[in-house]
């Protein structure tokens, strides 16, 4: 039961109309249902979204990699249980699953999944990265890179801020 109601979605604009119908099903889209509360803000959030999910030269795998771990650091199970599935669907391995938990410290991960999960866990706690980490980052990354994964890191501490104030709750899908 999520912490307030979800808002009506009976007046929204074509274009929210549309998102919701593509993003909402019997296992996904509470977040995006809740995030109609301001029509305004849903755009370009879906927009920003969109683009640090699809847009960024990391690979699937790598991309799941720091959302796991941004939820696991944030405690949002909502966003783990989604980006669980997102990961498996991408062909992540369980093990690096697991590691998203577990951090750098994981075992059998290689030096860029590593650096992945420092920079990931000193933006989350720390807010920036170190400067050893910043420089290994953009030697990995370029700075372009390495923009993309503060951004993508970014939206997703947003995310998992938005889930947990709101108590958003993951779907169950009714069974035959």
């Amino acid at each position: 039961m999520p912490r307030h109601a979800y808002p009506p979605l009976d007046n929204l604009s074509p274009r929210l109309t549309a998102e919701l119908k593509r993003r909402v099903g019997p296992d996904r889209g509470n977040v995006w249902k809740m995030l109609m509360w301001s029509p305004a803000m849903a755009e370009p959030f879906i927009d920003f979204n969109d683009a640090v999910r699809y847009k960024i030269a990391l690979p699937d795998d790598l991309r799941e990699l720091v959302i796991l771990r941004v939820g696991n650091l944030c405690e949002a199970p909502y966003e783990v249980h989604h980006h669980t599935r997102i990961a498996r669907e991408v062909g992540m391995s369980e093990e690096l699953i697991r590691a998203a938990k577990t951090g750098s410290a994981a075992p059998g991960l290689d030096a860029m999944q590593k650096l992945l999960l420092d920079l990931t866990d000193e933006l989350v706690k720390d807010r920036r990265a170190s400067d050893a980490t910043l420089a290994a980052a953009i030697k990995a990354f370029g700075p372009g890179g390495l923009t993309e994964v503060v951004m993508l890191v970014g939206c997703y501490v947003l995310a998992c801020m938005f889930l947990r104030t709101f108590g958003i709750d993951i779907e169950q899908p009714a069974t035959a």
